[in-house]
């Protein structure tokens, strides 16, 4: 499994994120990680017309994890479970940013 090191929180995402990750409590065999949710339905089957997919924190289960899920590493040494939407560049730095609501956490985009 890819360890990712080259990647930090923003001061928005960082405050979102320590507060999920201080309360989140591992059922068996789940791990702490950030999950793409692409889409958010109403019962109906009607999309949340306020939704924008993005990474929320949630639980991933280890059974069986591998690639493309990677184990990320921020500079304070805090670790989750991550699976990057793009081609991950060990040459570029990674910014988790919270662009919106707080259900959706965090978006990663190469930094400039």
């Amino acid at each position: 499994m890819q360890l990712i090191e080259n990647i930090s929180l923003s001061e928005r995402a960082a405050v979102d994120f320590g507060r999920a990750r201080s309360t989140f409590r591992a059922g068996l065999g789940e791990a702490f990680a950030l999950v793409w949710v692409s889409d958010y339905r109403e019962p109906t089957g009607e999309t949340v017309a306020t939704f924008t997919a993005g990474y929320m924190c949630g639980p991933v289960y280890l059974e069986g994890l591998a690639a493309p899920w990677a184990l990320a590493r921020l500079p304070d040494g805090a670790h989750f479970y991550f699976m990057p939407r793009f081609q991950w560049s060990a040459g570029k730095h990674y910014l988790i940013d919270k662009p919106g609501s707080l259900f959706s956490i965090a978006s990663v985009t190469p930094r400039s």
